[in-house]
């Protein structure tokens, strides 16, 4: 379609929609866009009907060049499917793992399409780890699950193009990797077909069959056999698609993706895969696909179809006058889009209920947009803000509705609502700036402030997947098939606005809807958005809320609990920590009172085994009672980081004991120097170990001589600039006498030179992904197996996730490796533990995953770190003289 856009619009475009680009403004969140640019994109997606999937396996998997260039460049309606959340990933930016992470990155994944203009879905299945087979990952997920939620989100986004984001055989690498080929493949086949997965059918999709599947392209373009220009620099945009698509990439900050916006020419790849409809390899993407709005009247009768597509014709024609007017003043399509928007609605009164659910689907889609498109143009803002970001049941809340017009229009007979959830009520308060007809004046605001109440059973902003605990390797979905496969929960509260707007000559009837929201302002860096969340008036918080208790331990420890108040006004009760039969609580309870919201008592608990406790977990329950007899026993966390929008996370306010038979040497102290984070220093403690926590400045000065061992925490080369600095001082510590223990780093460390002896990690880094994988340890007398706890097979039970990551490759003979072992049908490997003599002391290199194993309580693995954080110089030259004339006399 030609598109015709004044030059002297581009600077200013450009400026304009920038704002609209950055990651913190979520779309959950901030105000629509406005302006030539935003109405300038608008108009792109507002001919045709054009739909792009891709699916890949994990958040950072998708091809943004290609999605960018497809939303923004073409105006393609698009989506990306992942398979997982990324669960089982490592977290560069905090310490969450597991559903945690899974928060973040599906937060980023919003945020990256908030760029890009894409959508975003997911499967039910959780990112258990690293696999390194398509037959294990769907042994641990159900594959006909699995296709079930990949066919759902198919026939509900309903592309005509499928884009496999990898292969389904071992070259794609990552066993998810592979079944999300696997997956692509099958769904493209089984959507269309009315036998697979009925149960759909009775949910309010239908069959879909896409016409094209692909494959991206990215490490190898002779294989390529189409593609989209990424490197012009798109008027609208005022950079390129590539750019673009690099900020998008860049909101994967939990996955160290921060990417570099070259300039330069540029090509998204893909290569053909199938086709429904005709033409090969060397066709276009979209090439015998009918993308034609005219096309979508079959199956009404004659007068309806012939009726409907006027109207359709009408439209466009509305569109293709709007965009060969738009310039420097977006006013000049007010008229244009104000006919489009009106055509659409003599389109859906013609077709009627004889509608097929494509056209149904598309003219609503259609309908949004060029509203968007005429307020945008417009410069009208509809704005729902409400007085307080968390909310909790009972409570009342003033929310405003705002009508700004803020273009050069009239708006006439302005009519507003609430939309909320069930059971709740909503009445004005106050209305301000309307005029005596109903209408808001050019450049006026009109306020509307309602006092919503919430009811006394509201639902907690839970994320529906999360709902109920996962059924192993997936998530569980509630029985609310519209919420399957979304990111998060919609929002629940909307303002509704129904008004006139003078669009040229004629007036547009317009009703839109907006979510609300908390608008804040921080002094230090401006107004801020966050999303209204309904949380419980209390919560508590358990610490540690993972405790391991070596068994011969004798005394007691402190637990705390934190009572925190969301509520608006003051809360007082008491508070008991509940224990087994063989523990004591002291005291029985602790009262409390909190003056109102963002309030927080603490208070401490004595626990201690009335025996020698029994190997094992012990559950402590925290339960707070409000004065008013209301039980709160969960605990909520909010995930919150800028550039992704505030999640509440819900949990069991517990703390649970395991009982360990373990030791560490007498007095041991460390110095833990943390990298991306881990419970290392925690682990230690609970140990019976000291240690400090080593700063920027305490790593600079190089004075270790007060610790046994010096730890680096998971990937602290990667992050702690000062660590690389000052790792001379670090092996000038370990020539003195001291251990030093590196757990795994990714190749910064092995590149860098950082080791006192030569060593390197391969390209792909060696790892042994099944947790279950047996373990052999190669001297079982060495001293890290003997002192102080006797290390067995058996310890190498119950590991989650993995054995580990990052094995060293190749090493000088100076290491000594310790176990040895491997994935199936995969080579043995020693690089997991490794001690090497220094000077005096010891370097050890211990890429096995205990930061996976800590917050599980995983009695094998406290038992060997604790040995590892006990082990010494001397009893290590004793074993070495040892195995020395062991190797002389053989």
């Amino acid at each position: 379609m030609k598109r015709c856009f004044s030059p002297s619009v581009w600077a200013t475009a450009a400026v304009l929609l920038l704002p609209s680009l950055v990651p913190a403004a979520l779309a959950a969140q901030v105000p629509e866009p406005m302006g030539i640019a935003a109405t300038g994109l608008l108009l792109r997606q507002m001919d045709g009907v054009k739909r792009v999937l891709m699916i890949g396996a994990h958040p950072d998997d998708e091809d943004t060049g290609f999605l960018t260039a497809m939303s923004r460049g073409l105006g393609v309606e698009t989506a990306y499917l992942a398979l997982t959340r990324g669960d089982g990933g490592q977290n560069l930016i905090g310490p969450e793992l597991w559903e945690g992470l899974g928060v973040i990155r599906t937060g980023e994944l919003v945020a990256a399409r908030g760029i890009d203009g894409g959508e975003q879905f997911f499967t039910r299945a959780f990112d258990f780890g690293y696999s390194k087979t398509a037959d294990e990952s769907l042994s641990l997920w159900s594959r006909e699950e699995l296709l079930h939620d990949v066919v759902w989100v198919v026939r509900r986004f309903r592309p005509q193009v499928i884009i496999a984001v990898f292969s389904d055989t071992p070259a794609a690498g990552h066993g998810h990797h592979q079944a999300s080929g696997i997956l692509a493949r099958d769904a493209f086949v089984a959507a269309g077909d009315p036998a697979r997965f009925p149960d759909q059918l009775e949910r309010g999709v239908a069959p879909w069959t896409p016409a094209k599947l692909y494959q991206t392209i990215r490490r190898q373009p002779s294989q390529a056999t189409g593609g989209v220009d990424t490197g012009s620099i798109d008027p609208l945009l005022g950079r390129s698609l590539h750019q673009l698509s690099a900020l998008s990439r860049s909101q994967h900050r939990s996955q160290d993706m921060g990417a570099a916006q070259p300039p330069g020419p540029r090509r998204a790849l893909v290569r053909f895969i199938a086709s429904n409809v005709g033409g090969g390899a060397d066709s276009g993407i979209f090439e015998h696909v009918d993308t034609a709005l005219a096309s979508l009247v079959d199956g009404l009768d004659e007068s309806r179809a012939r009726s409907t597509a006027v109207h359709l014709e009408a439209y466009r024609a509305a569109v293709r006058q709007a965009e060969e007017q738009l310039g420097v003043d977006p006013g000049r399509v007010i008229g244009p889009l104000g006919m489009a928007v009106e055509a659409l609605g003599s389109a859906v009164e013609t077709a009627g209920p004889h509608a097929s659910d494509e056209l149904r689907h598309v003219l609503a889609r259609k309908t949004a947009l060029a509203t968007r498109a005429l307020l945008s143009a417009a410069g009208v803002v509809v704005d729902v803000r409400s007085e307080d970001d968390l909310v909790v049941p009972g409570q009342s809340v003033q929310v405003g509705l705002q009508v700004w017009n803020g273009g050069p229009t009239r708006v006439r007979g302005v009519e507003p609502a609430m939309s909320l959830p069930a059971g709740w009520g909503s009445e004005v308060v106050s209305v301000n700036g309307l005029g005596p007809d109903g209408s808001v004046a050019a450049g006026a605001l009109a306020e509307w402030v309602y006092r919503v109440d919430i009811p006394a059973d509201a639902d907690f902003s839970r994320l529906y997947y999360l709902r109920e605990a996962r059924d192993g390797a997936s998530y569980r979905w509630p029985d609310e098939p519209h919420l399957w496969g979304l990111p998060r929960d919609p929002v629940s509260v909307h303002g509704l606005v129904s008004f006139s707007l003078d669009a040229g000559e004629a007036t547009t009837p317009i009703s839109t809807e907006t979510p609300w929201r908390f608008v804040g302002v921080d002094q230090a860096r401006g107004e801020f958005y966050k999303p209204v969340l309904v949380v419980p008036a209390l919560s508590a918080r358990v610490a540690p809320s993972g405790l391991v208790w070596p068994q011969d331990r004798g005394g007691s420890s402190v637990v705390t609990v934190a009572v925190s108040s969301a509520a608006p006004t003051g809360l007082s009760g008491e508070i008991r920590l509940e224990a087994p039969d063989d523990w004591s609580v002291t005291p029985g309870s602790q009262a409390f009172e909190l003056g109102g919201e963002g309030a927080e008592r603490t208070v401490s608990f004595e626990v201690e085994p009335t025996g020698t406790p029994a190997a094992g977990e012990h559950l402590l329950q925290a339960v707070v009672t409000s004065s008013d007899g209301r039980e709160f026993t969960e605990g909520v966390s909010l995930i919150d980081y800028e550039h992704i929008e505030r999640v509440a996370m819900f949990s069991d306010a517990v703390a649970r004991i395991t009982v360990v038979p373990v030791r560490i040497a007498d007095g041991v102290r460390i110095g833990y120097v943390m990298g991306t984070g881990d419970d290392g220093p925690d682990a230690i403690r609970q140990l019976g170990g000291q240690v400090d926590l080593l700063g920027p400045d305490e790593v600079r000065d190089g004075d270790f001589t007060s610790y046994d061992a010096v730890v680096l925490g998971v990937r602290a080369y990667e992050t702690r600039a000062d660590l690389g600095a000052a790792n001379e001082q670090l092996l000038d510590y370990a020539r003195a006498g001291g251990t030093v223990i590196v757990q795994y780093n990714q190749y910064q460390f092995s590149n860098g030179g950082y080791a006192p002896y030569p060593l390197a990690i391969g390209r792909p880094a060696a790892r042994v992904a099944d947790e279950t994988a047996p373990v052999r340890m190669l001297d079982p007398e060495a001293p890290l197996f003997t002192t102080p706890n006797r290390i067995t097979e058996a310890d190498f039970e119950g590991w989650v996730q993995e054995r580990g990551l990052y094995f060293l490759s190749e090493w000088d003979s100076a290491f000594v490796p310790l176990l040895e072992m491997n994935d199936e049908g995969e080579p043995p490997r020693r690089g997991s533990l490794l001690v090497a003599p220094v000077g005096e002391g010891l370097y050890v290199y211990a890429a096995l995953s205990f930061f996976r194993q800590f917050p599980f309580g995983v009695p094998g693995a406290y038992r060997l770190f604790a040995n590892l954080i006990s082990l010494n110089a001397a009893d290590w030259a004793a074993y070495a003289s040892s195995r020395a004339g062991t190797a002389n006399r053989d």
